[in-house]
């Protein structure tokens, strides 16, 4: 390790203050590692897509998807005219969707209501967050996408 650098350094996580970096001198790593892993990220610490990205990833696509909070899993078809088909853990579901200029995606379906979403893209893993208003809340992590898919293979 280089003189001056703090060990959480070498981890390359964004985000992270001088005092974090400090403390780092006096908690080992692998405790910081795991307290970072399990506190929620500010909108500011995370980059997401522009809303031509975000189109250009869902758009005539179908996105296979899992939340992990809540440990179910969707299949999404995102239809070019703005519409979308939905196996919600097996029950199907339909609504409308769009990009704003935000590069918010999103989504309504008869019954559940809107929601409004960001994409990240982190590593090779797409991510969807509920990105709050208020900046004094965390941003959450709602569903991360395990497979993007050209077309409709599964007729939705």
């Amino acid at each position: 390790m280089t003189p001056g650098m703090c060990c959480i350094d070498q981890l390359n996580l964004p985000g992270l203050t001088k005092g974090l970096r400090r403390v780092c001198n006096f908690i080992p790593a692998s405790l910081i590692v795991l307290s970072l892993l399990s506190v929620s990220l500010p909108a500011a610490a995370i980059e997401f897509l522009g809303a031509e990205e975000v189109k250009q990833l869902v758009s005539g696509k179908t996105v296979e998807a899992v939340n992990p909070r809540k440990a179910t899993s969707s299949v999404t078809y995102f239809d070019p005219d703005g519409t979308f088909r939905q196996l919600l853990e097996g029950k199907p579901e339909k609504g409308t969707w769009s990009v704003d200029n935000d590069g918010y995606l999103n989504t309504h379906r008869e019954g559940w209501g809107s929601s409004r979403r960001k994409i990240s893209r982190e590593g090779d893993v797409w991510k969807l967050y509920k990105v709050p208003e208020n900046i004094t809340k965390s941003t959450q992590h709602k569903k991360t996408f395990t497979r993007i898919i050209d077309g409709n293979p599964n007729n939705l």
